[in-house]
């Protein structure tokens, strides 16, 4: 694996030399999408901390902080990685890139997948927006109307259609006679709609 870094004057060549042939480097951020850990780097060695401290005490200042593995422990890590590397990289020669199989289509065209017309999205906004206008338009005329209306007629209108009262059931509530209320229904109805249609 190669290590990208920046060679200042402090460090040798023969000491990124021998820090290479003795330690691996992994890139957590990159290895692991969603990684959200403090230590941005894992470094694969046989040297105790000590002993790496010690001996790339300036190089390895800039992988601070870092999580320290043994050779045993980084070693399948590192055989995921580059089988990973190779099965991308076999999938990328093997495969027509305008494949009709729809699931390897995001390993050539990802850009087609995450497209989202912006037009279509406002339109469907605008046309969201508009309904909501509208309903909140015929809300507040409704409410007008109702406030236009005699109280007694409002309120059995409300009682029948909203809470879906019959007649008797509201003359009983009222201890009223059934015709009665049934006539002063008929004529709520009829007086909503003829104030509605005027407002």
């Amino acid at each position: 694996m190669d290590i990208n870094v920046n060679i200042n004057i402090s460090i040798s060549n023969s000491e990124l030399e021998e820090f290479k042939k003795e330690c691996k480097l992994i890139y957590l951020d990159r290895e692991y999408n969603g990684f959200i850990g403090d230590q941005k780097w894992a470094i694969i060695t046989d040297l105790s901390e000590e002993e790496l401290k010690q001996k790339y005490v300036t190089l390895i200042q800039r992988y601070i902080p870092y999580v320290l593995l043994s050779v045993a422990q980084g070693e399948p890590i590192l055989e995921s990685i580059r089988n990973n590397h190779k099965f991308e990289m076999r999938s990328k020669r093997t495969t027509e890139p305008f494949d009709y199989d729809d699931e390897l289509l995001p390993l050539f065209h990802s850009e087609l997948l995450s497209f989202v017309d912006p037009l279509e999205g406002k339109e469907k906004i605008i046309e969201r927006l508009k309904e909501e206008h509208a309903l909140d338009e015929l809300i507040i005329k409704v409410q007008r109307t109702l406030s236009l209306m005699k109280p007694i007629q409002r309120d059995r209108l409300i009682k029948n259609v909203v809470r879906g009262l019959s007649s008797r059931k509201i003359a009983k509530e009222e201890r009223v006679n059934y015709s009665t209320v049934d006539k002063s229904i008929k004529a709520a109805k009829k007086n909503f709609r003829h104030i509605f249609e005027k407002l």
